[in-house]
């Protein structure tokens, strides 16, 4: 049986497009704190004492070049389920 060149070029496009689907991050949104730090978040937590402020993920885009502003990315040790910045520092274990 012979396979088309059409199938096979289908088949590896919806591959490429599967595992970029899968490894683009979830998040949705901006978190910020009073401090100007600000991280992507996956959805609205709260902390108790803690005032952050959510906003759009393309609104990191248009404020990433403002002095104001200290961005934060995920990584292992920072991940958004687990803590917040605030005042430059990472307060995790939640």
């Amino acid at each position: 049986m012979r396979v088309s060149k059409s199938v096979v070029a289908l088949s590896s496009l919806l591959a490429i497009g599967a595992a970029v689907l899968f490894t683009v991050p979830a998040s949705a949104m901006v978190a910020c704190n009073h401090d100007g730090d600000c991280w992507r978040t996956g959805s609205k937590v709260e902390y108790s004492g803690v005032l952050l402020s959510f906003h759009d993920d393309s609104w990191w885009d248009e404020h990433k070049s403002e002095a104001q502003y200290h961005w934060h990315d995920a990584d292992a040790d920072h991940r958004w389920e687990h803590g917040y910045w605030k005042g430059g520092k990472w307060v995790g274990g939640y």
